[in-house]
Parts: C-alpha cells; sequence; structure tokens
C-alpha cells in the first residue's frame, strides 16, 4: 500500500473499485465498520451514477467528509474515493445551489470572513497586507496565501528579511473551491492567478501555506493554470535549513517540552514526507513530539473541512463537530503544546478554544521558531478568532435562500 498519492483530475474508477470499504472503515472520520462500510462504498456509487435514491444514512456520510483526501492513499485500487465525494458534491451544487450561509464563506465573495478580521487589524497590519498587493514585477518572493493576510503578525519578524512579500484575497489559490468540488470555479482561479504570477514575472515563489503548494504546484496546473518556468518552494525547508546551518543561532530551546502537531490536509498528498518537515524543526528547536491518536495521512481536519460538503455547507453546527474533533484528538497526545504549520489551522483552533473546553496552548510553529532565535512573537492569533466568530455569528445569512456563485472576475490591473 502505498503512503502517497498526488491529486489527479480524473473520475471516480467505480468498475475498478471492489466495495471492499478500506476507505471508509478506515477514514479518520468515518470509521465505519467493515459490513457498514462496504455496503455504504454500493451506496455512494448508486448515488453518483444516479440508480436510485440514496439512503439517509449515505447522506449522513456526504455530509460528514472532509475531503480530506486521507481515502485516496487508503484504497487498494487507486480508484479516487476522494475524487468519488466531490463529484456528487459538485453535481449537487450546479443543480441546486448553495444556501445562503455559504456565500460568506466563499474565498471570491466579498465581504466574507476574512475581509472582517482585516478590516478588524492593527494599523501596522493593514499597511503590511496593503504593500503586498504591488504588482511591481520580482522574480524571488513570498506568496502569504489568504489565511497569512488575515494573519500578517506572523510576517514581522527576521525570518522574511530580503524576501519580499506578494498577495492579496483577490489572487486565492481556490483551495476551498478545490475541496468544494467546483471545478468550474477552480478553472477561473487558474486563469486568474497565472496572468497574476505572469505580471509579477515570478521565477521562484516561497509559501509557508502547504494548500498553496498543494494548488500551485500540483492542483491548478490540471485546471488549466500555466506557471511554466516557476518553482514554487516550501518556506519551512528554507528555515529550517538556516536554523541548520547555524546561520540563524538558536539561542532558546525547549528541552523537556512535549508537543503534538495538527497536520494540514494538503500535506498528505502535496510531497511524500512533507509532515515530517515541522516535526524536524520542532526536534531541532528541543521540542520532544508526541504525536495525536490521528496524524499524518490519517489525520484530522482542523474544523474548516466540515463545511465543505454540500449538506454542510459551512453550517455552524457543521464546523463546530469539526472543530471539536480536532481539539479532542490533540488532547488525547497529552502534550505540552500544540504546533500548526498552516495559518488556516491556527484561526480554525483558535476559534475552537472559545466553543470547546479549551485544550493545549496552540502554536504557529513560526512563532516558536521566532521565539527560539530571540524574538518576541506578538500572539495576536485570540484576536483574530474572536474576530472570526464574531463576523460569522453577525453577518452569515440564513434561511432557505440558495445561490449560484458568480463567475471570478478576470479583469483589473492583472491582464
Amino acid at each position: 500500500m502505498p503512503e502517497f498519492r498526488r491529486y489527479e483530475r480524473r473520475p471516480f474508477d467505480a468498475e475498478g473499485c471492489t466495495r471492499c470499504g478500506r476507505c471508509l472503515s478506515e477514514c479518520p472520520v468515518m470509521r465505519l465498520s467493515e459490513a457498514e462500510a462496504k455496503a455504504e462504498m454500493a451506496s455512494l456509487i448508486a448515488c453518483l451514477q444516479e440508480t436510485g435514491p440514496t439512503r439517509p444514512s449515505t447522506e449522513t456520510i456526504l455530509r460528514s467528509c472532509t475531503s480530506c483526501f486521507a481515502c485516496d492513499v487508503l484504497c487498494p485500487q487507486d480508484c479516487r474515493p476522494a475524487n468519488l465525494f466531490l463529484s456528487i458534491w459538485g453535481r449537487r451544487y450546479r443543480e441546486r445551489g448553495l444556501p445562503e450561509r455559504a456565500r460568506y464563506f466563499l474565498p471570491y465573495s466579498r465581504p466574507n470572513f476574512r475581509t472582517y478580521v482585516m478590516d478588524r487589524m492593527s494599523a501596522e497590519e493593514k499597511e503590511a497586507v496593503e504593500s503586498w498587493k504591488s504588482l511591481e514585477p520580482v522574480e524571488t518572493f513570498f506568496y502569504p496565501g489568504c489565511n497569512l493576510i488575515t494573519t500578517p503578525y506572523l510576517t514581522f519578524s527576521k525570518l522574511f528579511a530580503g524576501l519580499p512579500i506578494r498577495g492579496a484575497l483577490d489572487y486565492c489559490c481556490g483551495e476551498m473551491y478545490f475541496r468544494m468540488g467546483l471545478e468550474e470555479h477552480l478553472e477561473q482561479v487558474a486563469r486568474k492567478c497565472s496572468a497574476y504570477f505572469r505580471t509579477l514575472g515570478a521565477k521562484t515563489v516561497y509559501l509557508q501555506c502547504t494548500a498553496g503548494l498543494n494548488m500551485f504546484t500540483h492542483v491548478l496546473p490540471q485546471f488549466g493554470a500555466d506557471f511554466t518556468d516557476i518553482r514554487f518552494k516550501p518556506f519551512l525547508k528554507r528555515v529550517h535549513e538556516r536554523l541548520e546551518s547555524g546561520e540563524w543561532p538558536i539561542v532558546k530551546r525547549f528541552d523537556g517540552q512535549t508537543i503534538a502537531v495538527q497536520d494540514s490536509c494538503h500535506a498528505k498528498i502535496y510531497e511524500p514526507g512533507y509532515a515530517d518537515w515541522p516535526r524536524k524543526t520542532l526536534s531541532l528547536l528541543g521540542f520532544t513530539v508526541r504525536e495525536a491518536p490521528r496524524h499524518g495521512n490519517a489525520g484530522l481536519c482542523c474544523g474548516i473541512g466540515s463545511g465543505f460538503s454540500h449538506g454542510a455547507a459551512y453550517g455552524k453546527s457543521d464546523l463546530i463537530r469539526g472543530q471539536r474533533a480536532c481539539v479532542r484528538n490533540m488532547r488525547d497526545a497529552q502534550a505540552d503544546v500544540v504546533a500548526v504549520y498552516c495559518s488556516g489551522c491556527l484561526e480554525m483552533m483558535s476559534v475552537a478554544r472559545y466553543v470547546t473546553l479549551g485544550g493545549s496552548p496552540v502554536y504557529h510553529i513560526l512563532e516558536l521558531i521566532q521565539e527560539a532565535i530571540g524574538e518576541r512573537p506578538l500572539r495576536r492569533h485570540r484576536g483574530v478568532a474572536r474576530n472570526f466568530l464574531i463576523g460569522t455569528l453577525r453577518n452569515q445569512g440564513g434561511g432557505k435562500k440558495r445561490f449560484w456563485p458568480p463567475p471570478i472576475e478576470q479583469s483589473g490591473d492583472v491582464p
């Protein structure tokens, strides 16, 4: 059984599927019995092929999936069961639209859950984010991605010295559309981002966001993106190399402290062994890593994935359910601290502390590195989480009204 499979844009292989049910019985979310998993796979395939009514239990599974891609690694026949879910969701979104509550969470909606937080940033943060919108050509730069744009204080560090930053919410990688099965919108994102990087004259682009790394490197090119001659590189590896070489001396160690790592869902499908890198870096800082029961390829989503399905569509109860499951999983590691390497995970797990029974303190790995090299991280995540939560409670629509997301604007300053 392989330990890694990249995403491939191809239909679920219903003929090759043996209905063994492993994708559902070993799924970190579903965890069905073998008999239940076999029956549900047959029902899901019937739903895909529209050969009969869908069982209520199957609808529950369709709603509960977080599109974390663990099943693609689990499938013995390489049938791509994740694409089974994405295809069903995509068809339903096209036919039935989205409930109004989903509008507030779509990355190209304005306003949305991120713009609400950004409107309440400090003047220093707003100035930084505004400067990142520059279209002045630059060959090598750091691309923050939407979640780091929402937590820009993480970049106020010598870790970013000498590395220009370029990016804006208007050039989102489309990760949320991808995990919702909205392929037409993903094709539009591919065109928009291709034009953006071409305008900048990009050659080497560093990203901390694993979702962005995977989307730009492996996913968007399958939806029409042209990133010819552009290298997308992990910022974390760059930082690790400078720590290991002594270029950035470690002046504070964390010997004797234990830490659990919340993995990005995209680490499963970006690069073999990518989830090892944050663990190597944390070990270099002196931490002892304690793994949660579900981690790595079997890791749980931070909570945002619980809103991706057509049935959930960013319902508050679904999001809270996913957040609580994640917090419980991290708590079971019994570690002193929880580390994330995705800013989206930082935001969701920080929100979770308001709606669950606490848990260990959550740090972005960049904050721990900053502390290790003698800096004082700003730790503004609780304010971000509070504004995220307040904005959602105030502004997320409700009711029975439905809508179809409009096309993503391609015009503007970028040709």
